[in-house]
Order: C-alpha cells, then structure tokens, then sequence
C-alpha cells in the first residue's frame, strides 16, 4: 500500500508550483465573507494540520476560527449555527468528511463549503446537493500521496496561504525557491548524536510552529516512529518540563523556530539539563511562508527518522484491525439536540431558525412552549387559507449567488410558469432593475409576461413584465437622497470599498470585496443617521445595502398584487415569501405580514416570517420546496400542503 515517502517529497516542489498558479478567488471569497463570523476548520490526517494552518491565517485576518476533527466538529452541536464551516480532504472518500459535511449541513451554519484536491469526489457531489454550501476543487496533478499527507498538504497550505493573502494585505510573499529540492536535503542532513536512541520527543513550537508541530506528532504516530508530546514555549514553562527532569535518558527536545520566536527559543533551550539531546527546525522565513517551510522540514525529518529505523513512512503496512476501524461509519447523533416527544424534525428547525437557540435543549421551558404555541398557530393560518397569489423576493429567493446575472433555474420557471397558467396572481420584487427584467422575460414566455407584476428598486417602481419602459431611470434623485449622495460621494475610504449607484428613488452600494462587508455597512450606519429626519432608510440585501427615499417600501407591491387579484375574482390573501426577513434586510417589510415565509434568515415576530424549510435546505432550494407544495384549484385560487401543513 502507498508509495515510498522519498518519491512523494521528490514531487513537492512541482505541486508547490501548481499550488502557486491555482485562482483561487472563490475559496478567498468564501473564507474573507467568514471573516465576520467564526469559522469552523474540519479536516483529518493532513487535512487537520492544513486546518491549523487555516486557523492562523483566520486569526492574523481579524476573525475567529478553530480548527477541529471531524468527531470534534460533531460534538459541537448547534453552536455551529452562528459560525461558517469548511470542511478539507484531500480525497473527499472518507467516512468522516462526509459525516461532518452531513452534520454541519444538518447544523445550518452561516456559510459551508467543502475543499478538495480531486475532481468528482463524494464529498464535493453532497456539497451540490445543497444550494447554500460551497465547493472547490483542486485536482493535484499525480493523483493521491503515499500513506502520509505530503503533496497534498503543501498544495492545500499554499492554497490556504495564497487565498488568505487576497484578504488581509500583509506581504505574505510565497518565494519561488522557497521550496526547491536543495532545501529538502532529504539525504544528508545529520540529526544529534542520541536523538534517535529517544523514543519520546517534547516538540516545542511558536504560534507559526504549530502546523509543523502538528504534522510532526500526526506522521509519527501514524508511521509508528515514536511518541511526540507537543506544547508550546510558554505553556512548556507551566510544569512540562518536569517531564525532562524525571525522564532525561529516554527524551529528546525538538525545537521549530521561526524569526518571530528566536529568541524564545534560545533562551528556552539554553536552561534545558545538558545531555538532553536537541535539535533545531528553524527558518529563516516569517509568518505563513515560514510555517509552510517548517512543514516541509518536518516532513524531512520523518524520513530521516524513517531511514535509520527501516520504517518507510509512505508504506508502513496498515493491519487488517485499522483497516476495520478506519472504515467505521461515524455516529452522528442529534444536531440540535434531543426532540421533545412529539416533535417533528421540520417544527425543531423552524423554532432554532425563530428563536436563535443553539439547540432545543438550550431553550427555557417557557420559551419553548411559547414558540410551539406560534409555531402551530402559524401552521393552522396556513391550513386555513385560501391564496389568491405570491409575492416573490428575486435575490436569494428566486435566484441565487451562481444565477445572479445570468438565468434562473428551470425548475423555478417551471413553477411560475405553472401559477400564471392557472391565473394565479404572481409578483417579483427586487432591489435591481433592468437585469431582473431581462432574466424573467429570458425564463417565461412572452405571452405572461403581462400577467407578472415586477416590483423594482424594493418596490419604487411597479409593472408588469411586459412593459418595456420600466424601470424608469429617467426621473432626477429624489430630493431626500440627494445630501446623502454627496455625502457618500466624498466619502475617500467608501469610494475605494464599494460601488455607488443612484436611481431615482434608491442609492445602491455594494462592497467590491465580500470581505468588505462589514467595514461598508458601519460607514453607512454612520452616515445614513444623518438624513434619517428626510425619512430615508437602510436595506441589506445578500449582495449589497441600499438606501430608500420616503415612500419606498416591498408592500407597495404587495398592495398592487391585492388590487390584480382582486380584478380576477381572487381571493385578496397572498403567499409571500423572500430571505432577508429579519431588520435591517430588504424583506423585513415584505414578510411582516400574514402568511409570510423566509427561505433564510427570520424576524423575531411569532406571527410571520417562519422559516419551514427542510433541515439544511436555504435560499433557491427552500423556495422550490415552497412552490411545488402549492395544490391550484380550475379557479386559480390556491393551498399551501407543505409536508407539516397538510389539511
């Protein structure tokens, strides 16, 4: 099994350069819109030390993250619903990434993604099936590593690095010789007269150490070539050392040294008992580039390790036993914590989606009898009605991230196609305008195009598909936006984050950067306050903030869709359904009423805007749940039977 560990460390360099040359935009993308929120790094094997290394780069980029294993990720429970998940495996075969890519889909967190370094691979099929979860792939030329992670980890933490620095603007600069083959010398280095005679080694590491140190223990443990007790120089300080006072004949001292830790390390080294053997990884590289480097020396000195004890690290023969407990199939257990008797899965998310709990264990008695009491009170509302309509949000509802400026998915224009067939009364309102336009007219046929009403620009300017002269842009800036133009004009430091767009009645901003997010959306709340006696307000959408003059508001669609079905001898209720329910997003409005269903995130009112999407389900997926539970009767007046809602 596997393939002798010399070759795979032949190959380093060229999968460094591969790794050099990737784009790796997506993955920046998703890891920089983490940065708000913690960010949950999952991976085994080398895929855990590539998610220590993703750990630091989180940190040193101004967020919080952890690095955990699969089993660890599982224990985690619903506190994953407020933190982003990336799950790593080089393969994506392995039982446990595929348990903790099911668990953390079950978990619903703010953002997921699955990264791999082979095309096709299982876990990045699961990752498709879900429309919120991100995927990317890596396909490393030559195919998999031995029986240790080699290529693939320095693939993954160039990857990491190379993302990270798109992010955070230090000069994290990956050299082109960092890692040519002279550097390796993976055949003549000379380690400490007695440091193989040691089967215990005490690696000591920095904060950039740590992913070596990491990859040290795991390929020593896991080539069967000793025990490694890793601790970091300070917390070596708090009582570790008596294990070199009590054990020094059987010990030895590995110290991984960045420019960073210099001068730690020496000194720590130089109050070490004399006769304890030593030895130094060190680099000369700072921060990321110099923790990737000290990686590649540890893998070095596992092969020298190798070679003087006749352990082939790449082949060490794996018995029957772990082949058994390898494949294991994980045991998942309950993702948001144990069910009340009685209590369907479906109704269990819906009231962490409402509640924000962590877990149904977490929430008071009271608090869950009280969200029970409006959950089924919702429900009945549901089973009663009789819909004359639906009012649709475009962005993340109708269409998501992939879709955006192109077309909506079949299976949604099939749906809407099918109400206006039935004289159902069907409107869309967006933030945007003529794009929205051009995308339903491209999905519909013409002949209903003047059956869909199209809100644009939240709602400022209403009509039917058909009509060509809308939206009308030709109107001068409402007088209320116009000192908050200029104000966000001459902002230096906003002009450089984000676009700026005037319509009529709306200005548009939208981050350049995912990762800009946050720091658009303060300047704004700082700015916006001060023409809010003009009574403009504030609405995020997924992609970008818009500010409305008076009188601009989602439910002047609604209002316009009420009077349609009204004309058509419809009943006046209407569906209504979007994503951004909860203040300040763009539907606060639009699902603030009754029978108001979020495909993501909710308000707080126990009276509408209840999410009832599938566990794991969100945006396109949750709406296409939404519409094929809709039963049309020859009059074109509807029933919601979602499964749960069935009269």
């Amino acid at each position: 099994m596997g393939r002798p560990y010399e070759k795979d460390l032949l190959r380093l360099d060229g999968s460094y350069g591969w790794a050099r040359g990737l784009p790796v935009e997506g993955l920046a993308t998703f890891l920089g819109s983490a940065v708000g929120a913690p960010l949950v790094i999952t991976g085994s094997g080398g895929s855990y030390t590539a998610a220590c290394m993703a750990e630091l780069l989180h940190q040193r980029s101004g967020g919080v993250a952890k690095a955990v294993t699969p089993l660890e990720l599982t224990s985690a429970n619903g506190a994953l619903r407020g933190a982003s998940i990336l799950v790593m495996s080089a393969g994506g075969r392995n039982t446990d990434a595929l348990a903790a890519f099911r668990f953390a889909v079950a978990a619903e967190p703010i953002r997921l993604a699955a990264v791999c370094l082979r095309m096709g691979s299982p876990l990045v099929a699961l990752a498709r099936r879900f429309d919120y979860a991100e995927s990317f792939e890596f396909p490393l030329p030559g195919g998999k590593d031995g029986f240790l992670a080699t290529n693939s980890l320095v693939a993954f933490l160039t990857i990491l690095i190379r993302s990270y620095a798109r992010i955070y603007t230090a000069d994290w600069n990956l050299d082109d010789s960092l890692l040519k083959p002279a550097s390796l010398d993976i055949s003549s280095s000379r380690l400490p007269d007695g440091l193989l005679k040691c089967d215990t080694w005490v690696v000591l590491y920095g904060s950039w150490g740590r992913p070596a140190a990491v990859d040290l223990e795991s390929k020593f443990s896991e080539a069967a070539l000793g025990r490694v007790m890793l601790v970091d120089y300070r917390s070596f300080a708090h009582g570790r050392h008596l294990w070199l006072a009590k054990r020094p004949h059987e010990t030895a001292v590995v110290a991984l040294m960045t420019p960073g830790d210099e001068s730690l390390t020496r000194r720590t080294l130089s109050l070490l008992p004399k006769g304890i053997p030593t030895h130094v990884l060190s680099t000369g590289e700072a921060g990321p580039v110099g923790s990737l480097h000290l990686v590649t020396k540890a893998m070095t000195l596992v092969n020298q390790v190798g070679l003087a004890r006749g352990i082939d690290p790449g082949r060490p023969g794996v018995p029957t036993f772990g082949r058994k407990i390898y494949r294991l199939a994980p045991s998942l257990g309950e993702v948001n914590g144990k069910r009340p008797k009685g209590m369907t899965q479906q109704e269990c998310a819906a009231i962490l989606r409402k509640s924000h709990s962590s877990s149904i264990e977490g929430l008071s008695q009271q608090s869950l009898a009280y969200w029970r009491r409006a959950y089924h009170e919702f429900i009945s509302a549901l089973r009663r009605a009789e819909f004359g309509g639906v009012v649709l949000d475009y962005d993340g509802t109708l269409c998501g991230r992939a879709e955006r400026f192109g077309q909506i998915r079949s299976e949604i224009a099939h749906e809407l196609l099918r109400l206006l067939r039935r004289r159902c009364v069907v409107a869309v309102v967006t933030g945007r305008g003529q794009s929205v336009r051009r995308a339903l007219r491209d999905a519909l046929p013409e002949r209903y195009w003047k059956d869909l009403l199209v809100g644009y620009y939240n709602g400022a300017d209403i009509a039917p598909l058909d009509d060509s002269s809308h939206p009308d842009r030709a109107e001068p800036l409402h007088e209320a936006l116009r000192p908050l133009e200029t104000l966000l004009s001459s902002h230096q430091l906003l002009a450089g984050l984000a676009t700026i767009e005037s319509r009529p009645r709306q200005i548009t901003v939208e981050p350049r950067l995912s990762w800009n997010w946050n720091e658009v959306r303060r300047i704004l709340a700082d700015i916006v306050p001060e023409c809010e006696r003009l009574g403009v307000r504030l609405l995020e959408s997924s992609h970008s903030i818009d500010v409305v003059s008076p009188g601009v508001s989602k439910l002047n669609l609604v209002k316009a869709a009420v009077q349609q079905a009204g004309c058509k001898s419809l009943p006046t209720a209407l569906l209504r359904i979007g994503d951004r329910g909860e203040r300040p997003g763009n539907d606060h409005a639009l699902l603030s009423g009754d029978y108001s269903l979020s495909v993501d995130a909710v308000s707080p009112d126990p009276r509408s805007c209840w999410n009832l999407g599938a566990p794991g389900s969100r945006g396109v997926q949750t709406t296409l749940g939404y519409l094929t539970s809709v039963s049309i009767a020859a009059s074109g007046q509807f029933s919601f039977l979602l499964e749960g809602t069935k009269r």
